[in-house]
C-alpha cells in the first residue's frame, strides 16, 4: 500500500489555504444523531457549510430514518462539502446512497474495504446502494482508498474558512502487520479518523478504531491505535471525542485514552452489543466525570458489561431520542448538551 501524502490529491486547492480566524458571532455544531446501535456525525460549519461523518443506523430500514434526521439539521438539495464513511459496517453506511441522492455531496471520502473482499459473502445491501448512487450521480466525486490501495499520511488536512480538518488515518485495507484475523476486527480497524478544529476547540471523529482485543490486557495497543499513537499523538488531545467502535472493549486502549485525555466523551451507543461497555468508561473517567460523558442511549438496560450511568432498570433505548449537539464558540468556548425533546 501507498502512502497518500499530498492532500491536494484529495481537496485540490484548499490543503494550503490559510486558515481564517473566526468572526465573533461564529459557531461550529457538530450533532451526533441518536441512530441506534450505529454512527452518524453532521457538521455545520460557518456560511452553511455541511459535513457528514457516517450515515448509519438501523438497516432494516435502508437507511430512511437517519435520512430524515438528517434532513432536519441540513435541509434537503443542501450542498456537502465532504462526506466521510469511516468504514463499510451497515451501522455506519446505511444511509449513504440515499444521502448521495438527496444532497449535492461534492466528495465522498471512504475506504471502501467491505466483507466481499474477506471471504466469499455477497457485498452488503448498504455498500450495494452506495455504488448505485455514484453511478447514478457522476458530480460526486468518489475517494476509495482501496481501489487506490492508499493509506492516508496522518496530519493531511484541509481548511474551509475558519475550520481546520485533519485526518489521523485510514485505509484501503488492513495493513499486513496488524496480524488481524477476526473478519469484524479487519473491517473495523481500517476506519477513517479524523479531527476537526475550530476557535481553540476540537472534536476527534474515531470510527470503529480498533485498539484492542476483547479480552486483552490492560495495556495491550493494536491496529488502528497502534497507528495514531505511533504516527499521529500530536493530534490526539481533543476537547471532545465521539470514542471509538460505539464504547466497545476492543477501542478505546489505555495508551488511546492517555494520549486523548479529552474534557467531554460522547458514545453513540443503542440497545445492541452492552455499548458502551464498562471497562471502556472507567477509561475515561480517569479524566473527566461522568457528567462529561454523554451517551446516545440514555435510559438502556442490557445488564451484563453495559455502563450502569444513566440505566433504567428494565429500559430499553429508544431511537431519535437522544441526540447530542456539540457547540465550538468563536470566543474558545464549547458546550456539550441533550437536545431533550
Amino acid at each position: 500500500m501507498k502512502y497518500l501524502i499530498g492532500f491536494f490529491l484529495l481537496f485540490a486547492g484548499s490543503a494550503n489555504a490559510q486558515q481564517q480566524q473566526p468572526h465573533p458571532d461564529e459557531t461550529v455544531e457538530v450533532r451526533v444523531l441518536d441512530v441506534g446501535a450505529g454512527l452518524c456525525n453532521l457538521i455545520k460549519m460557518p456560511g452553511n457549510k455541511y459535513i457528514i461523518y457516517d450515515a448509519g443506523g438501523d438497516y432494516n430500514t435502508n437507511g430512511n430514518r437517519t435520512v430524515e434526521q438528517i434532513k432536519s439539521f441540513i435541509p434537503a438539495g443542501s450542498e456537502i462539502e465532504l462526506m466521510v464513511l469511516s468504514h463499510t459496517d451497515a451501522d455506519h453506511i446505511v444511509a449513504a446512497g440515499q444521502v448521495i441522492r438527496d444532497f449535492k455531496v461534492k466528495k465522498l471520502l471512504w475506504g471502501g474495504y467491505e466483507r466481499s473482499m474477506i471471504d466469499a459473502e455477497q457485498p452488503t445491501a448498504a455498500y450495494q446502494r452506495i455504488i448505485a448512487a455514484l453511478d447514478e450521480i457522476r458530480s460526486t466525486e468518489n475517494v476509495n482508498l482501496n481501489q487506490r490501495d492508499s493509506v492516508i499520511t496522518p496530519g493531511n488536512h484541509f481548511t474551509i474558512g475558519s475550520t481546520t480538518i485533519t485526518f489521523l488515518c485510514g485505509f484501503g485495507k488492513p495493513l499486513p502487520e496488524w496480524g488481524l484475523t477476526d473478519k469484524a476486527e479487519k473491517l473495523n480497524a481500517v476506519s477513517i479518523v479524523m479531527r476537526l478544529d475550530f476557535a481553540g476547540n476540537s472534536v476527534l471523529f474515531c470510527g470503529d478504531a480498533v485498539g484492542r482485543h476483547r479480552d486483552d490486557p490492560e495495556d495491550a495497543l493494536i491496529a488502528t491505535e497502534k497507528f495514531m499513537v505511533e504516527k499521529a499523538r500530536q493530534y490526539l488531545p481533543c476537547t471532545v471525542i465521539i470514542a471509538p467502535h460505539h464504547g466497545a472493549k476492543n477501542a478505546s486502549s489505555a495508551a488511546f485514552v492517555n494520549l486523548v485525555r479529552p474534557k467531554a466523551v460522547v458514545f453513540s451507543a443503542g440497545h445492541k452489543f452492552h455499548h458502551p461497555e464498562t471497562l471502556t468508561a472507567k477509561r475515561y473517567l480517569q479524566y473527566v466525570s461522568a457528567s462529561s460523558i454523554f451517551r446516545t442511549d440514555r435510559g438502556d438496560d442490557e445488564g451484563g458489561t453495559e455502563w450502569d450511568y444513566l440505566r433504567v432498570p428494565g429500559t430499553r433505548d429508544g431511537y431519535n431520542d437522544d441526540n447530542i449537539d456539540i457547540l465550538l464558540e468563536s470566543d474558545h468556548s464549547y458546550k456539550v448538551f441533550y437536545l431533550d425533546k
